[in-house]
């Protein structure tokens, strides 16, 4: 019984030492709830193209096109950084109110929010290669009308996704 409980603790001890070790607790914000959210086993898989009736409260995987098949509301921003690339785009509804969005993604990929016809803006942006399943969060001020989410240059045909408020 004594050697089972120091087993425990030396694998506490070495869980805890790769924990810290990792990027997930160094990001501009705090995004323990996204993880909670990414490790889900029933994520919903969506297909790019595809509009939601609401804002999802739960993360979603979304299944991108080949680059040079994905459909956008307006030219990704930014251009990839390789040739072989996904990308696509979700519809979401108007907003209960408007303010400050956050989108997680779980793999590297560019983000743009479409709205009322232009590119939302930014309002800050962290971004870590060292956090497993966990890769980038961009805040975006939105409106309370319609948008398109946009994802270009991704490197995967999928990626988890989390779309939250912000105070």
């Amino acid at each position: 019984m004594v050697r089972f409980g120091i087993a425990i603790a030396v694998l506490a001890v070495l869980l805890g030492s790769a924990r810290a070790e990792d990027g997930c607790d160094k990001f501009a914000w705090p995004l323990a709830h996204e993880r909670v959210l990414f490790a889900a086993t029933e994520k919903p898989s969506v297909k790019a193209g595809e509009t939601f009736a609401a804002i999802p409260k739960d993360a979603f995987v979304l299944r991108l096109q080949a680059g040079a098949d994905a459909a956008f509301a307006m030219p990704p921003e930014r251009k990839p950084k390789s040739e072989k690339w996904f990308g696509g785009t979700v519809r979401l509804p108007a907003l209960d109110k408007p303010g400050i969005y956050q989108v997680t993604l779980s793999e590297e990929a560019w983000i743009d929010v479409v709205q009322d016809g232009r590119y939302a803006r930014s309002v800050g942006s962290s971004a870590r290669s060292d956090c497993p399943g966990l890769r980038k969060s961009v805040r975006f001020q939105l409106g309370a009308a319609p948008f398109v989410l946009q994802f270009s240059g991704a490197a995967s045909d999928s990626v988890a996704v989390a779309i939250g408020a912000r105070e």
